[in-house]
């Protein structure tokens, strides 16, 4: 190496051009390759587990909140006396494997719904006139309309077709 060459590649290195540790305010301090690759060494564990821990702490997209629009679903075609069900009030019945509530609102109009609560599943029960609830975690639901009122379902029940001929009910 040429000499000036030289003296920069030892002061870049930590050294002066003496071969001395270079010094800083009167105290000798050596920055090196050494320290550097201790750093360096140092930080790698973290370097490695940053993807997995800023994963875990929810740095990811959220997921999309469920819908809270009413939908619709079908049961076996199930006939029932519209007799059964007096004005301003629900009444459950089953429609092949599945649960439905048929509510009269007002007189000569029918609604259904299905059982199921749109929180976890749970079978919803008629507690007393127009009045529905879930036993697993007191979601209550309007038999008028099937709208939620309590939560924590996140939705209406799903409607279910209901038509009324000559004194009987039709579900499905």
């Amino acid at each position: 190496m040429t000499e000036p060459l030289a003296a920069a590649t030892s002061a870049s290195m930590g050294r002066a051009a003496t071969g001395r540790p270079a010094t800083t305010s009167g105290r000798a301090g050596t920055v090196g390759p050494c320290t550097q690759r201790r750093a360096v060494l140092a930080a790698l564990p973290g370097i490695i587990l940053l993807p997995g821990i800023a994963s875990a702490c929810g740095m990811t997209e959220p997921a999309q909140p469920p819908s809270t629009v009413q939908q619709t679903t079908t049961v076996p075609a199930t006939t029932i006396p519209a007799a059964e069900i007096p004005p301003g009030t629900a009444k459950q019945f089953k429609a092949g494997d599945s649960t439905v509530i048929v509510a009269q609102p007002v007189a000569g109009e029918f609604v259904a719904y299905s059982a199921r609560c749109t929180h976890q599943g749970g079978v919803v029960q008629v507690i007393e006139g127009m009045s529905l609830r879930c036993p697993l975690h007191g979601a209550e639901y309007d038999a008028t309309d099937g709208r939620n009122t309590l939560a924590p379902a996140p939705r209406p029940l799903d409607a279910i077709a209901v038509t009324e001929s000559g004194g009987q009910l039709t579900l499905g």
